[in-house]
């Protein structure tokens, strides 16, 4: 996939879209600079349940997964999309489900540390709340209700 391609499919991510369009570019380019592409192969697991301080994070560039908890949901989805941001936002930096490729494809994969000291060196003060705003929405969006059973544990 060429350069211009995987800049295309960053922009197109859900957690891109919640950003403003002055932000857009500078987010897919710091992105670029700290990530390394992959390709991965069905049946692939790219994150495993309960590990835990793990910073990594993964933008699927294309290909499919499907996201499996330990009660059984389980839930699709297609790129592009970037996972592995829930962890940031739970206890120990759990991860709260298993990732497994079931199209294969093409992945980025990253450090969330690396990337935001990247975006730090692009971004102001107030475009990095909204940044970590962004994140935390895109979290949310995708699991609903997962906040609220963390927080009853």
């Amino acid at each position: 996939m060429d350069l211009s391609t995987i800049r295309e499919r960053i922009l197109a991510t859900p957690l891109v879209k919640k950003l403003p369009a002055a932000m857009h570019q500078r987010f897919a380019q710091a992105l670029l600079w700290i990530s390394e592409t992959k390709e991965v192969a069905r049946t692939q697991n790219l994150i495993e349940q309960g590990e835990k301080h793990s910073d990594q994070g993964v933008l699927i560039l294309e290909g499919m997964v499907r996201v499996k908890t330990e009660d059984g949901v389980s839930k699709t989805i297609e790129a592009p999309d970037i996972l592995g941001e829930i962890q940031l936002f739970t206890p120990g930096r759990a991860r709260t489900a298993t990732v497994e490729v079931v199209v294969g494809g093409q992945i980025l994969a990253f450090a969330w540390t690396a990337l935001a000291t990247e975006c730090r060196g692009v971004f102001n003060d107030d475009e990095m709340r909204t940044l970590k705003e962004a994140i935390y929405s895109s979290a949310w969006t995708r699991e609903k209700g997962l906040f609220d059973k963390l927080a009853k544990k």
